[in-house]
């Protein structure tokens, strides 16, 4: 009995959550009532107020889901192992641009959703909070090399690229983002040029 009860407040909840997410795509968070969100999900006020006290208590559990959710498909290369040497990484073992693929829904709205207080700021700290505290990068062989630097460098680099990719509307399509990402962290550039073909730093 109590699995069914827990199964139908989560369908409830989703259900929720999912009409939430469709009234982003028509209308502006402040605009957005409990009303709306029972209407557009087919449930009365009693249902809602049964699970939430108020729409930023459900805007908030969303956010928390994708976050969640996130981090988890950041972790999908670690599963099987707890070193991982960067130039046997395969583009298949990067999930996190189908992940977000699958939950474009909630993605493509990114921009309508920072309307949210903390919205942007919550999620990404979360997400560079795991790197720093899950994610050990071992630095070159060189001891005046900060490793945390090193890793915070590479976390907000991959979190910045993916940021661009859901700002730019999920273009260009996952597995070529997987593909790029993998070339990217197994880049080591002979030389590079800044300001002029004539400045340029060796390593």
């Amino acid at each position: 009995m109590d699995k069914n009860i827990d199964r139908r407040v989560r369908r409830t909840k989703a259900q929720l959550k999912q009409a939430f997410i469709k009234l982003m795509e028509i209308k502006s968070y402040d605009q957005i009532t409990v009303t709306d969100i029972v209407n557009q999900a087919d449930y009365n006020r009693a249902t809602f107020y049964r699970h939430y006290n108020f729409k930023e208590e459900l805007a908030e559990e969303i956010i928390s889901d994708r976050t969640r959710e996130l981090i988890e498909t950041f972790k999908y290369p670690y599963k099987r192992k707890t070193l991982i040497h960067m130039n046997t990484l395969s583009h298949s073992d990067i999930i996190i641009f189908d992940y977000i693929m699958e939950n474009k829904d909630f993605y493509k709205l990114w921009e309508k959703f920072k309307s949210i207080p903390g919205f942007e700021e919550s999620f990404l700290q979360s997400i560079a909070k795991f790197f720093k505290k899950d994610i050990i990068l071992l630095t070159p062989n060189d001891s005046n090399l900060d490793n945390n630097l090193y890793t915070s460098f590479y976390a907000n680099g991959i979190l910045g690229l993916i940021m661009d990719w859901i700002k730019n509307g999920l273009e260009p399509d996952p597995d070529y983002m997987a593909k790029q990402l993998v070339k990217i962290l197994n880049y080591y550039p002979a030389e590079s040029f800044i300001g002029n073909r004539e400045t340029r730093i060796l390593p």
